[in-house]
């Protein structure tokens, strides 16, 4: 259980640090339970890129500690367990199914 990282491109900054403000693009993925099919991604027309506060629970898990361990420029992706992701809620208005693993594809773009 938990979040795993594929490096997809190597990062050359800095890691972030608990309560730091990050901002990625991100891609994710498990529409319908199906980990090919997308749910949302920041690159789509009218999105922009989005940015939190890592390691404060104000993400999924999966993200907080993932993100935790990708350096500036980096892109991965992060494979994450129901329990990492949305659980048994789900998250309907994307298609998320209750208790549904999700990958997401994400780029730190900047710290602050």
């Amino acid at each position: 259980m938990g979040v795993e990282k594929q490096l997809l491109k190597e990062g050359h900054g800095p890691k972030p640090t608990k309560g730091q403000s990050v901002t990625v693009h991100c891609t994710g993925f498990g529409k319908d339970g199906d980990l090919s099919k997308k749910f949302w991604s920041t690159k789509d027309p009218g999105q922009q890129p989005f940015t939190f506060n890592i390691g404060l629970g104000s993400v999924i898990k999966g993200w907080d500690e993932g993100v935790m361990d990708m350096k500036v420029g980096e892109v991965a992706l992060l494979q994450c367990t129901p329990d990492y992701a949305y659980g048994a809620g789900g998250f309907q208005a994307w298609g998320i199914r209750p208790n549904s693993p999700l990958v997401f594809e994400i780029e730190v773009l900047n710290l602050k």
